[in-house]
């Protein structure tokens, strides 16, 4: 009998190690995607070394980052070629693989077309795909992750009208329409240079409102991300679906704010944007170069927005007329603080109070 119990425990134990009925259930891990978005870089700069190393510290002690996503003006300095030293020297070595070893997905700005460097960045890519540098194309889509289900759907584009020929512009809508009527992820972000709407000095841009805008609404798109004005923004603007993000701090020098009537946040800095997506939330970082909280807030599913932290937005200059003409100076700011908000329930992730208060998108 003894020896047919010890027989019977043990056909049991091994039948329960191999049967996940009989073994505990393993819990299902919520998917996540985690990006990073900044633009307006390449300048081989003190002011670009520092946005790297807050990057390189914001990603350290979190989670895995799926990608970079860069928001044109890439290069502002030489490139001969693909063996330019400066691809190594401005782009793999400050952003050090180490450090930040995930894909870096490019869109091309406006001075990315002066001395056609965008085709030496198009080259570089191609000849070199063990790099992080990726941009297969000047327009092109990403899905992450790359499973069956992915999470977050980009769309990086090309918002130098200028530039391109009527048939580029008009073939880039067609495809971006053919992108967005396709199956797509939880969350759809549309990347380019160029600002929709902007408090910086650039101000809005009234083409792309047109001809990209009405395709934004009609497909609901959940955020879009940019450059161009020099400063870190988040905006939200009646009658449209979509979150603005303006990241252009990413080492260029800080440009003015021409206005201050728009928000929620609006600020003349470097740094850059930090994503994290969820199957319920978006959760937006903007990030100082010193790898400090400026402003954090919460996009559900349905367009809800609720501010989690923020600290003061910049006031507009008191000299427009400059701002516009490129002549403003190079603004200066006291040391940051971390991102204060006001008292409230419920704690971010960063340790510091949330509001209760949440704004319905229009």
């Amino acid at each position: 009998m003894r020896q047919f119990t010890g027989w019977l425990f043990l056909t049991w134990f091994a039948l329960a190690a191999a049967s996940p009925a009989l073994s505990a259930p393993r819990q299902k891990q919520s998917p996540e995607v985690n990006l990073v978005a900044f633009g307006d870089w390449g300048f081989g700069t003190a002011d670009q070394q520092a946005v790297a190393d807050a990057i390189a510290a914001y990603a350290k002690d979190r989670p895995r980052f799926d990608a970079a996503l860069l928001l044109g003006d890439n290069f502002r300095v030489t490139l001969e070629d693909t063996d330019d030293p400066n691809f190594q020297t401005v782009f793999e070595k400050m952003y050090d693989r180490k450090r930040l070893n995930f894909p870096f997905y490019a869109c091309f700005g406006n001075h990315d077309y002066e001395k056609d460097r965008f085709k030496v960045e198009l080259d570089y890519a191609r000849l070199h795909p063990q790099s992080r540098w990726k941009v297969p194309s000047r327009w092109y889509r990403i899905d992450m992750p790359t499973t069956k289900e992915p999470l977050v759907t980009v769309l990086m584009l090309d918002s130098n009208k200028p530039m391109m020929t009527g048939a580029d512009w008009d073939a880039q809508i067609a495809w971006m329409k053919q992108e967005l009527d396709k199956p797509r992820a939880r969350w759809t972000v549309c990347c380019a240079h160029h600002t929709l709407f902007s408090n910086g000095a650039h101000g809005d841009n009234g083409v792309l409102q047109s001809q990209w805008g009405e395709i934004f609404k009609d497909h609901k798109v959940d955020f879009y991300l940019c450059g161009h004005d020099h400063t870190l923004q988040h905006l939200e603007i009646e009658g449209w679906p979509t979150t603005f993000i303006v990241s252009g701090g990413g080492g260029a020098r800080r440009r003015s704010l021409l206005r201050d009537n728009r928000g929620p946040y609006s600020r003349s800095d470097t740094g850059f944007a930090a994503l994290r997506f969820t199957e319920s939330a978006a959760t937006v970082s903007l990030i100082d170069s010193h790898d400090k909280l400026l402003h954090v807030f919460e996009r559900s599913t349905d367009g809800t927005i609720r501010i989690l932290a923020t600290s003061p937005s910049d006031k507009a200059t008191e000299h427009p007329l400059k701002v516009i003409a490129g002549f403003d100076e190079d603004p200066k700011h006291p040391a940051t603080q971390p991102a204060a908000a006001p008292q409230g329930k419920g704690r971010t992730t960063e340790g510091t109070e949330a509001t209760e208060s949440t704004k319905k998108k229009f």
